[in-house]
């Protein structure tokens, strides 16, 4: 370690961001890693949606170095998740894997990494499977502006297996080599400074998040200010929850004890001095200013669907709110009228009940008893998931149910009523010659005496010549059964319709 006036120079902890498509292997290879840690007991990370680990890799002097790494959602809802991830990161793996290439997310990720301009190990995954085409992959690469080693370009690729571990010593080889590559200053005799990584409500002990300390030591004592959301330096945890003191620059910790629930991606400081926090604390509420939205913005709009979201973490938040926003059109405008981390309260269901067009969505929490006895009395059903594009799915139904639209009525046919052979309850019996146009089994009919609507009905039998058939054109004569509430006798004029929806 050497000095310098400002800073101090040492072969900082780098902190890697594992980025790619779904499916592609990032959970996969961070689950191999945490298993082949040297370090006994040390397995584990804090479980949100982005997550942060550490591991201890022995190199090949015998020196044990640590590393931490974040893993980032892959589908493409949590874009922001990825952006936050790479914003935090010193160093990239962005995984492809060997069977599919490059597809729509490792896209996305490499221009998220890209615009960052952050160094980047490519890791091509996979390479024990069966349907693995190495050389096929490095060629999709290429071709999609990524440039590796070997194939025009600076990018380092490394060839593994999440699975069987083939390659995995290379690959956090080659992440160490272009860390000390990039080795930057970093002052440790400086209280700690870092981003807020995620953010979550404990059950137990009330709001906690995980930051990653970009710059610094955290001091003992004191407080962390993170926006307006201040904590005391009480109970801080590693990446493994263990009690941890003095954490310093590359490490990912938990602190639990925050007054309100600090934005992910937020910048933290921290400091001995509380007092002088607060301070800045109660100016920054001043400062900050509440988004109001315009009520213009839902005077033309033909559905406008109030929501009130409960997540798991601010990142689950805001995934949804991302996901919900591509809904919006013109015609369709999501009004979220509230929104917050932890289980569905009994004050979620009163705020719903306000408005019988409020849905209320919940992602990754539960239900909490109280507000289940409300759902019962206000006749609400919360909406539950776990899966994103399930919420997605679902919501798309509902849109389309709450569009107007208009029915229109087209005549095909029309049969005069002949004969009557039995009725049995709402089951008409009877034989008829089609007048005009066609009639088909499933047809909707309008039951017309004397010029006057009668009732309405629909065809579930139809039979020409005594053989069962689906449709029966002008001309000919057939018998058919009608489920109808009318009595309908000979002379009765049958007429044949379908019904359309079109949207307003």
């Amino acid at each position: 370690m050497s000095k310098s006036k400002d800073n101090v120079m040492f072969s900082f902890q780098p902190i890697i961001a594992v980025l790619g498509h779904v499916d592609h292997g990032k959970s996969s290879l961070l689950d191999f890693i945490r298993k082949s840690n040297v370090v006994d007991g040390e397995a584990g990370g804090i479980t949100q949606c982005i997550s942060a680990y550490e591991v201890k890799h022995k190199d090949p002097n015998g020196e044990i170095k640590p590393i931490t790494f974040l893993d980032t959602p892959g589908h493409e809802a949590f874009q922001s998740m990825r952006e936050r991830g790479v914003e935090i990161a010193d160093i990239a793996i962005l995984i492809v894997s060997a069977e599919d290439g490059v597809k729509t997310q490792t896209l996305e990720a490499w221009k998220t990494i890209e615009a960052k301009k952050l160094p980047c190990v490519v890791a091509i995954n996979k390479i024990d499977k069966a349907g693995a085409d190495i050389q096929k992959t490095k060629n999709s690469l290429v071709e999609n502006g990524i440039y590796i080693e070997g194939y025009g370009g600076e990018l380092p690729c490394v060839e593994i297996s999440a699975k069987t571990g083939i390659g995995i010593d290379n690959l956090l080889e080659t992440l160490l080599l272009l860390s000390e590559m990039n080795e930057k200053k970093i002052n440790l005799e400086t209280e700690a400074t870092g981003i807020v990584l995620e953010s979550f409500v404990d059950n137990k002990r009330g709001i906690s998040a995980t930051l990653v300390i970009k710059d610094g030591t955290l001091p003992s004592s004191g407080a962390i200010l993170a926006g307006t959301a201040l904590s005391p330096i009480r109970i801080i945890e590693d990446f493994s929850g263990k009690l941890i003191k003095n954490p310093r620059a590359g490490v990912a910790i938990k602190v639990t004890g925050f007054d309100e629930i600090p934005k992910s991606g937020s910048i933290f400081i921290s400091s001995t001095n509380k007092r002088e926090l607060e301070t800045m604390q109660n100016e920054a509420k001043l400062i900050a200013k509440k988004e109001s939205i315009d009520p213009r913005v839902y005077r033309n709009a033909k559905v406008v669907i109030p929501v009130v979201i409960k997540a798991d973490s601010a990142g689950s938040l805001d995934a949804i709110k991302r996901e919900l926003k591509k809904k919006e059109t013109n015609d369709v405008k999501i009004k979220i009228i509230a929104e917050g981390i932890g289980n569905i309260t009994e004050g979620d269901i009163m705020l719903a009940s306000s408005d019988e067009k409020t849905v209320i969505i919940g992602f990754a929490i539960k239900l909490e008893p109280k507000a289940r006895e409300q759902t019962e009395r206000f006749k609400i059903e919360p909406q539950l998931f776990d899966i994103i594009y399930k919420l997605a799915e679902w919501f798309d139904t509902l849109v389309e149910s709450r569009l107007p639209f208009e029915e229109k009525e087209t005549v095909l046919g029309t049969l005069k009523v002949l004969k009557t052979f039995s009725s049995q309850k709402d089951n008409h019996v009877i034989g008829g010659r089609v007048e005009t146009g066609k009639i088909q089994k499933g047809n909707l009919v309008k039951i017309i005496r004397r010029g006057t609507l009668l009732g309405n009905g629909k065809i579930t039998e139809l039979q020409s010549q005594k053989i069962k058939t689906n449709e029966v054109n002008e001309g000919n004569e057939c018998g058919l059964m009608v489920e109808s509430k009318f009595e309908i006798i000979p002379s009765d004029m049958i007429e044949c319709i379908i019904v359309e929806k079109l949207r307003i």
